[in-house]
């Protein structure tokens, strides 16, 4: 029996439809993907500069609490081994520390800026990434070459840039980096095939499993360590001044003193909690793009390719977000 050939106004109707579903997750992607990046990429910058001249006071704030220091980086200064030890400068005047005293050497100077701010900029190319993934999977046919071009140019941006170039390739940060760096460019070269994409992810792919792991695993460690000394140190230099020079200063010098003190102390406390809003986000670009390429080699329905891909372009589109709330009070 034969079977009845679709009126061309209904063939039309049910390509139009088939369209708009693709077009509304590039649309999609293109609105929220985007968007994020920029918003966290921007944040990350305004938080990396607000942390910047903390520091920089910081570094000011120690030295001038105690005339025995110099504007010198890295700073050496001598801290109490027991309660009974003689009063001290705060640095060492000579080689050695006082007696009942340890030296310790505190490079005023090192800056979060440079984990950080490559490491945010990889999470937005990896938006690239997943809305290209996002798209073969909603329409299999379609070419994504700007999506993945713009992923291998932003790669090698980062890979390239201030804080990444010290990788070494031996070790299992530089090799992910390598990897994930010839993956994109080798994804960008092919970009106009679907079908070598979709082979290419299904062999490579877990490259960029490899790159977003070792991010969020650096990016916990500064959390846990890093993300909170500077503003200890600002603080505790600031209390130390508050201390040296209380009697000597006006109410009202003592109170904006002591409202620095106090933000130091709030900034110490929640910067962790930054940290771990830009490794959660990882985490989450991570799940997504895993999810898109187990489904780009499974059998699934058009309607269940659709919803796959606008998950994942959800899930980016959130871990964006979530990098973007490091600029904002907690």
């Amino acid at each position: 029996m034969r079977r009845s050939v679709p009126p061309p106004a209904a063939l039309a109707a049910a390509l139009l439809l088939t369209g708009c579903a693709t077009n509304a997750v590039r649309i999609q992607a293109a609105g929220d993907v985007t968007a994020r990046g920029r918003e966290a990429i921007t944040a990350t910058a305004a938080y990396l500069e607000s942390v910047e001249q903390r520091r920089r006071e910081a570094a000011a704030a120690l030295v001038a609490s105690d005339p025995s220091c110099l504007p010198a980086t890295p700073l050496r200064i001598q801290v109490p081994t027991n309660v009974t030890a003689a009063p001290a400068p705060l640095c060492p005047e000579s080689g050695a520390p006082a007696p009942g005293y340890t030296a310790l050497s505190i490079d005023v100077g090192t800056s979060p800026r440079a984990l950080l701010e490559p490491r945010v900029a990889l999470l937005a190319a990896v938006g690239d990434y997943v809305e290209a993934l996002a798209t073969i999977l909603a329409a299999p046919t379609t070419d994504v070459s700007a999506e993945l071009t713009a992923f291998a140019e932003r790669v090698g941006r980062v890979a390239a840039a201030a804080g990444m170039t010290d990788a070494d390739p031996a070790t299992p940060r530089g090799q992910s980096l390598v990897a994930l760096a010839a993956f994109a460019a080798e994804l960008a070269r092919e970009a106009r095939t679907a079908g070598k994409v979709r082979a290419l992810v299904e062999a490579r792919g877990d490259a960029v499993d490899r790159a977003l792991a070792d991010l969020r695993g650096e990016v916990e460690g500064w959390g846990r360590t890093a993300a909170r000394s500077a503003d200890d140190l600002y603080g505790n230099a600031l209390s130390r001044t508050y201390l040296r020079h209380r009697t000597e200063l006006t109410a009202e010098q003592r109170e904006q003193l002591a409202a620095r003190v106090f933000a130091a102390r709030e900034a110490a406390r929640t910067d962790p909690a930054r940290a771990a809003a830009v490794a959660d986000a990882l985490a989450l670009a991570s799940t997504a793009q895993a999810d898109l390429r187990a489904a780009l080699s499974g059998r699934l329905t058009p309607a269940q390719r659709r919803a796959t891909a606008q998950l994942a372009l959800d899930r980016i589109a959130r871990a964006l977000a979530l990098v973007a709330t490091i600029a904002r009070p907690l």
